[in-house]
């Protein structure tokens, strides 16, 4: 068991939340007990996810995407109040981590997605005020196009959308890994020199500036990619704190 502000205090140091302009709260939303035991962890706040997390006993819940995002915070009606109400029936901490979950060189989805996939982080790109968010994968030996996707669809759990450059042949030794919405750094990857940029969804123009630019856009859902930083944060608090972990998982084909 552990207090809950020092498992807050350790993640925010650990991720450096501070350093993120992020238009999501980072860190605790929700107040609820104070000593944690159980944790549950999930990409996002949602009924089903709050509703297992309750069912599994949990003292918090901590989340890649939380309740809270930018200034508005009333009026609390609708799902909105429905899932508070779930956090306060149950005592239960909701945590969020959201840029900072994405960004961190180790622990963060776009560096766990690089690595899981077979590439060796080799820089960054993307930023969000200074701080800088996707990795550069690199794989010398390179491999190709068709079998990054299956690497992804094994990783993923689901099918991966490819546009611009889709020659199933071509070779990739250098990848971009942005999670989540990360359709807009498209040509930041291609000026990183990347043959392919991997991340979880895309927009209609998408396809044609990825075509246009040369290089493959791999979308392998939004929520899919950003699964293993959540995991990866989880089995640290776990080991550090001594306290028990369950992923709760809740697929979204976006």
């Amino acid at each position: 068991m552990a207090h809950r502000d020092e498992i807050i205090a350790y993640c925010d140091e650990r991720l450096r939340s501070s350093a993120f302009q992020d238009v999501a709260v980072n860190g605790l939303q929700v107040s609820g007990r104070l000593q944690i035991n159980r944790l549950a962890l999930a990409v996002s706040a949602s009924r089903q996810t709050l509703t297992d997390a309750a069912s599994w006993r949990a003292d918090g819940l901590m989340v890649h995407h939380g309740l809270l995002w930018g200034g508005k915070i009333g009026p609390i009606t609708g799902v909105f109040a429905d899932r508070l109400r779930l956090l306060f029936e149950n005592e239960m901490n909701l945590i969020a981590y959201h840029l900072p979950l994405d960004g961190h060189p180790e622990i963060g989805n776009c560096a766990r997605l690089c690595i899981a996939s077979g590439f060796m982080p080799a820089g960054r790109f993307a930023t969000a005020g200074s701080e800088p968010l996707g990795i550069v994968g690199e794989w010398p030996q390179g491999y190709q196009l068709d079998a990054l996707l299956g690497t992804l669809a094994d990783i993923t759990d689901r099918e991966p959308v490819v546009v611009g450059n889709v020659d199933g042949e071509r070779q990739i030794e250098r990848a971009g890994f942005l999670t989540g919405s990360g359709y807009g750094a498209l040509q930041e990857a291609a000026q990183a020199g990347c043959q392919a940029l991997v991340t979880g969804d895309i927009r209609e123009s998408t396809m044609a500036e990825a075509r246009e630019l040369g290089i493959s856009v791999i979308a392998a859902g939004h929520e899919a990619t950003e699964r293993l930083g959540v995991q990866a944060l989880a089995a640290e608090l776990a080991g550090r704190f001594g306290i028990a972990t369950n992923f709760i998982d809740d697929p979204n084909p976006v």
